[in-house]
């Protein structure tokens, strides 16, 4: 970027530095520990390496970073810590994702997944942008979701908000629709508490088109290699790309920060932590199975949506 890069040491620690302010000696936390979280990262012989930060964009991350872990707990604060350690371990462990890794489709499901925060939503409407430019459409597939919409979220913005009945699932916004459980090509659990399911329709159209499914890793390798609903298993017509931002201090600063107003409720923070374990789950499935990743860097969108195309064969 041009800017003086910072060598991110003990000193930069935003749990350290709240640590010593409550009285408990840097020492607790090795440096080494920390490392993890603060390393970006950058490609070397197709796997990812720490990497110095940009000074301005690290300052401006850590400061956001502390200001939100003021509302934790020490407990909480040593579980994101560890969060964040375990991220970056496992982030050194993806694959590059690599252009012209796979064939031009003309049929099947190209799926996107990261952690919770790592900016899927942002880089898919740069994708849209993009193939927008070049006269192509990308039809998603609209999973149906159990929980609440957030604020800003409406229908399929980005899920078919349902509520189940003795019926099936009743669409929140549309009351008249229901979908019977004969609709449900499958049903999942993505993370506790959070019921999701992708229709039948939508798979038997991904047998004649390109779709796009934006789901966990679990769900999609099970697709990969399971026959589900009457449909054979996809096998290599099933072509996922794993997003992740660069670091895990980086992840963590987006997470905490995305509803920072809720904070402050004990539940929300317990719900947040939820999301980290359950994303690090995904992440860890992710590295055993070699899926390829692309870096979400802070103002690179267009770079990562470029990459994941060119991952996905368009």
């Amino acid at each position: 970027s041009g800017e003086d890069p910072v060598d991110v040491g003990l000193e930069g620690d935003p749990f350290s530095q709240l640590g010593a302010q409550n009285g408990v000696s840097a020492e607790t936390s090795p440096r080494k520990r920390f490392r993890g979280i603060v390393s970006t990262a950058c490609w070397s012989r197709n796997r990812i390496r720490p990497e110095t930060f940009p000074r301005k964009r690290w300052e401006t991350t850590m400061s956001k970073l502390r200001e939100a872990l003021d509302h934790f707990g020490d407990a909480e604060r040593e579980t994101l810590r560890a969060h964040g350690v375990r991220y970056g371990e496992l982030l050194q462990q993806l694959p590059a994702a690599r252009a012209g890794s796979a064939p031009s489709r003309t049929r099947g499901v190209l799926a996107l997944n990261g952690a919770s925060g790592a900016g899927q939503s942002f880089v898919m409407r740069e994708v849209g942008r993009l193939l927008k430019a070049r006269g192509r459409k990308l039809p998603r597939i609209y999973l149906l979701a159990t929980r609440e919409p957030r604020p800003g979220e409406g229908h399929k913005e980005p899920y078919i908000f349902v509520r189940r009945t003795d019926g099936g699932f009743q669409d929140v916004h549309n009351p008249g629709v229901t979908y019977a459980e004969s609709d449900i090509y499958f049903a999942y659990q993505s993370r506790p508490g959070a019921d999701n399911a992708i229709l039948l329709s939508d798979a038997r159209a991904a047998l004649t088109r390109v779709m796009y499914l934006e789901t966990v890793v679990p769900t999609l390798l099970h697709m990969r290699s399971m026959g589900l609903a009457g449909i054979p298993a996809w096998g290599d017509d099933l072509r996922i790309v794993y997003l992740a931002a660069p670091s895990g201090e980086e992840w963590l600063g987006r997470l905490v920060n995305r509803e920072p107003d809720k904070l402050g409720d004990a539940r929300f923070r317990e719900t947040l932590l939820g999301r980290t374990a359950s994303s690090l789950a995904d992440m860890e499935l992710a590295a055993k199975e070699g899926v390829p990743c692309v870096l979400n860097h802070h103002g690179k969108a267009e770079q990562a949506a470029r990459e994941i195309l060119a991952a996905w064969g368009i």
